[in-house]
């Protein structure tokens, strides 16, 4: 009995699949073997099984799910043990369960052993095959929050040990065998540097300099018309290489086995920055954009940009889908205020700076031409899972080089500005911010300022303070404090006064 997570979702007896035909049994089975031998508590059971309108009986609903992937699992073969209950939610275990994922963890990790002994070729065999574990896309099939973000997960795991066994082929002079195999994964990944730059070493290694550099000439074609974008510096110091007829195993010591690097493995920790502001109090309303932000983010991996006028709250609804989220982007979260509506905007090359450094890159480093930062940036972040807030956009031009190039990683851009080149160019997603309804701007109010203290005041003024605050959030708050802080004070007076100030609203 094997339970597949590593492709479709499914329990196989004997190589025939056993059906477990309802979605949320699928998605329930997928939870518990992506943390397999973890307890995953009841609350996140239901978070993922059911992402916005819970049912009051959804404790019951998840007992009757759990009772029917038992049976599924008795019924090829498996131990009905294997899934255990336990006070505050569900466990796995694997054994008994045989689960695809679990057997690709523990190649890797007997991998990375024999890698560090120095025992290239065991090291090599034993990625290979964790990777014949993959049956496709993992969690093929399912849909929602969790399903699309631990499957972007799992292949950035993936393609991390493909680099890593590719790495050892060409460290023990494989080229022309790596050559037909770099070349099927950049047929799926034409975006991916990494693999481009490995294919043209195999290709040049293997005798073929003119096909290394046709592959360079490709890449850099693709990434000009799907993104906009040039290639990384690496990639460009490659192409310079073998222009030069520099020796091709100088070439793969630049990129020798994890285990032998300097700097220590590939998978050694990074830097992960958690640069987000703290959510602002009494956050109302909002609840439409922010299941806007949920469905992209659940169809797509494209950079978001939301719009709207100053004060109306784009900053406060970002951070808050950000800190909401945060658990999707384990990798860090990045945020720099591009200051594009003040005076002195802040220039690509300053905000480049400012995330390599946070991303690691010591100042000396950090390269002056734009547009070798922006590909060191891309680079970091290809095998990560990273949020970057871009605060107070300018223009297209100022936002362009700081946009991730992976769609494992996620842009949200504020701006006051429509910033459509963005849109056209870059295919970021718009979502036009708009003002708060009557009754969310006398929430607010009411929030800040006390319901005691609003009840005792005739509606109408109230709204008619609302309405003068444009019901912009910024205005508000800053309404609403003044109040709290004169409890003295009638609305009506306080809002001849605030009428009469000449920068209001």
């Amino acid at each position: 009995m094997t339970v597949h997570v590593l492709g479709p979702v499914e329990i196989t007896k004997h190589g025939a699949p056993v059906p477990v035909r309802r979605r949320k049994q699928r998605l329930l089975l997928a939870l518990l073997a992506t943390r397999a031998n973890q307890l995953v508590p009841l609350s996140r059971i239901i978070d993922v099984l059911w992402e916005q309108e819970v049912p009051k009986a959804a404790r019951n609903q998840v007992h009757v799910h759990v009772a029917a992937v038992r049976r599924a699992l008795t019924a090829s073969d498996g131990d009905p043990a294997a899934v255990e209950t336990c006070p505050t939610g569900y466990v796995l275990h694997a054994p008994p369960a045989d689960v695809d994922l679990v057997r690709f963890d523990n190649a890797v990790a007997r991998g990375e052993t024999e890698l560090s002994a120095g025992r290239l070729a065991e090291a090599r065999r034993l990625f290979r095959t964790a990777l014949a574990a993959w049956r496709g896309t993992a969690l093929d099939g399912l849909e929602g929050r969790f399903a699309h973000a631990e499957s972007a997960r799992l292949e950035q795991r993936r393609l991390r040990v493909h680099e890593h066994q590719l790495d050892i082929g060409l460290t023990l002079g494989r080229f022309a065998d790596l050559v037909p195999e770099l070349a099927g994964l950049l047929s799926t990944h034409p975006l991916h540097e990494g693999f481009r730059r490995r294919y043209m070493l195999a290709l040049y290694g293997a005798g073929r300099s003119a096909d290394a550099l046709a592959a360079f000439r490709d890449g850099r074609r693709v990434l000009g018309d799907e993104l906009g974008i040039e290639p990384t510096r690496e990639l460009r110091d490659t192409e310079v290489a073998i222009l030069r007829a520099t020796p091709v195993e100088e070439l793969v010591g630049a990129l020798p086995p994890a285990a032998r690097r300097e700097d220590g493995p590939d998978w050694a920790p990074r830097p992960r920055p958690r640069q987000l502001p703290a959510q602002v109090n009494h956050f109302v309303g909002r609840a439409e954009v922010l299941a806007r932000l949920d469905d992209v983010a659940g169809r797509r991996r494209s950079p978001v940009l939301v719009t709207g006028p100053g004060g109306i709250g784009k900053t406060a609804v970002c951070t808050r889908w950000a800190h909401a989220n945060a658990a999707g982007f384990p990798d860090g979260a990045l945020y720099i205020d591009l200051r594009g509506s003040g005076p002195s905007p802040v220039e690509p090359a300053e905000a480049l700076g400012r995330v390599l450094r946070a991303l690691g890159t010591p100042a000396g480093r950090i390269p002056d031409d734009v547009n070798e930062a922006a590909a060191d940036f891309r680079s970091l972040l290809a095998s990560t899972r990273t949020l970057i807030l871009l605060d107070d956009a300018a223009s297209a031009a100022q936002v362009r080089p700081l946009l991730p190039g992976t769609p494992s990683c996620r842009a949200l851009v504020t701006s006051r500005h429509r910033l459509d080149d963005l849109t056209v160019r870059d295919g970021v997603e718009p979502i036009r911010l708009d003002a708060l309804s009557a009754t969310e701007a006398g929430d607010l109010l009411a929030a800040i300022a006390g319901r005691r203290r609003l009840h005792n005041e005739p509606t109408g003024t109230i709204a008619r303070l609302a309405a003068a605050c444009e019901y912009r959030p910024t205005a508000l708050r800053g309404a609403a404090l003044q109040l709290a802080e004169r409890p003295e004070l009638r609305i009506a007076g306080f809002l001849r006064e605030l009428l009469a100030t000449p920068s209001f609203p």
